[in-house]
Order: structure tokens, then C-alpha cells, then sequence
């Protein structure tokens, strides 16, 4: 299996959670000491030869394309994609740059259409079936004040996870996504301004962020990132062998996300 953006949070997560049940992976990440960190303890858990680290870039075609040959060379082909790589970042629509909307759609838009794309043919190639997970958001389906650029490149996620649900159908290759909320602790794309900018949003400091996002879902609960691995580990396995082009909201009970 591979899974980008690996090198911390919700992709290290799952890569942990996968390996546990038994998955070759390959971390597919631009930060290469995140990535070979993900790598080596996967390994040290489940011995050598279990995990590799890919360096890629997943708006370069040419970078998405080599992890992909690299995968099919090192485990013979591929099984499972899991499209998690992120970004996040907003502002006030006035104050979004023409460089902020594109480096959203850039990461999120572009480059989960190109290594989709990509395992679709090697899957596809394979006469076997597979399975493709999205990691969307809460955003990809409620609105994100102050954030529309990254709201807007997360549905675009999950409604590309729909049409590829439609195209794989025929071919055994089931696509679906996950709908985290505020996943925070472990994350790298929550450094920095993006922790300031949501603080500022809602009018609260940076160290009471965890506890407003739990208490503002119904079950009053931080979610983790071993949450979301736990919900594409379901999907990605055979007890969702019957299930596709679906959305998995773990979000704890947002109630303007309720899927309806």
C-alpha cells in the first residue's frame, strides 16, 4: 500500500495501524526525515523489508509516477492508495491570495488527481481489484468560514473519490473517503499560522483550541489521528469489501457536517 503524507500525523497513523494488520507500505512524503522516521519504526515493529520511503512531491507528475514504479518494483504492485497529503492554511476571502487558493488546489486538488490517476492504472493493470482511500475534511462538506480556499479543494477531494467510485466499479477498485475534524496533535500542517489563523477565527487563544473543537462536536471529544487511521483502516480492509464511493465522517459529531 502507499500512502502520502506519511511523515506525521494522520498518514503516520495509518501507516502505523496498516502495518499492524499486515501491510507492506510505502511512505510517500516531501519531508524525507519524517518519512524515513515513519519507515524505521514500522520496521523496528514489524521487521526489515516492511516499509520503504518514497520522496515525492505530489504536484509533480514525473515525482508521483516514480513512487509509484517504485512501489510496484520493491512489493510487486499496489493494493491499497491512501491520498492523505495536506495542506492547510485560510483567511478571509478578501485577504486570500491568488498564491494561497492555488497552492491549496495545487497540493489537494492536483495532486490527489495524480496519484489516483496513477494507482487507477496500476490497479487497474492488475486484473485484481483495489482500494483508494481520500482523506477529506469536515470542510468537504460544511462550509469553512474563513477558509474557503481549503474548503473548497476538499470537496473537490471527495466528489473526485465519487467519480473514481463510479469509473473503478467495473474493475473490482473500490474508492471511498474519510471526514476528519481538527486533528491536531501529531499534525505538522497545524504548525505555525494555521493554528494562529483558526484561533483568530473563532476568537480564542492558540492553547484553547484542542478543547474548543471537542466541545464543539456532539460527543464533546478530541479527535487523534489513531481515530482516522482506525476508519480508513475499516475501509481499506475486507469488512468494507462492499462498500464504495462512500463518506466516513470522524469528526466526533459536527452538526453542520452531518451528511444528508
Amino acid at each position: 500500500m502507499l500512502i502520502t503524507g506519511a511523515a506525521s500525523g494522520i498518514g503516520r497513523a495509518t501507516a502505523l495501524r496498516l502495518a499492524q494488520d499486515g501491510a507492506h507500505v510505502v511512505v510517500a512524503d516531501i519531508n524525507r526525515e519524517g518519512g524515513e522516521e515513519t519507515v524505521a519504526a514500522i520496521e523496528g515493529k514489524h521487521g526489515a523489508g516492511r516499509a520503504i520511503f518514497a520522496h515525492t512531491d505530489v504536484t509533480s507528475e514525473a515525482a508521483v509516477q516514480d513512487a509509484l514504479r517504485n512501489t510496484v518494483l520493491k512489493y510487486g504492485g499496489l493494493d491499497v492508495l491512501v491520498n492523505n497529503a495536506g495542506i492547510a492554511g485560510g483567511a478571509p476571502i478578501e485577504d486570500t491570495s491568488l498564491d494561497m487558493f492555488q497552492r491549496n488546489v495545487d497540493i489537494l486538488v492536483t495532486g490527489y488527481f495524480l496519484m489516483a490517476r496513477e494507482s487507477f492504472k496500476v490497479m487497474k493493470a492488475q486484473g485484481v481489484g483495489g482500494c483508494m482511500v481520500f482523506v477529506g475534511s469536515k470542510n468537504s462538506v460544511a462550509a469553512g468560514k474563513g477558509a474557503a480556499a481549503y474548503s473548497a479543494a476538499k470537496a473537490a477531494e471527495v466528489h473526485m473519490a465519487r467519480c473514481l467510485a463510479e469509473e473503478g466499479g467495473a474493475h473490482g477498485i473500490r474508492v471511498n473517503s474519510v471526514l476528519p475534524d481538527a486533528v491536531i496533535r501529531g499534525s505538522s500542517i497545524w504548525d505555525g499560522e494555521w493554528k494562529q489563523a483558526r484561533a483568530q477565527q473563532y476568537g480564542i487563544t492558540v492553547e484553547e483550541l484542542n478543547a474548543f473543537y471537542a466541545n464543539r462536536n456532539v460527543l464533546g471529544t478530541e479527535i487523534l489521528p489513531e481515530d482516522i487511521a482506525e476508519a480508513i483502516a475499516f475501509l481499506a480492509g475486507p469488512r468494507a469489501a462492499k462498500t464504495t464511493g462512500t463518506m466516513l465522517p470522524v469528526d466526533g459529531g459536527v452538526t453542520n457536517g452531518y451528511l444528508r
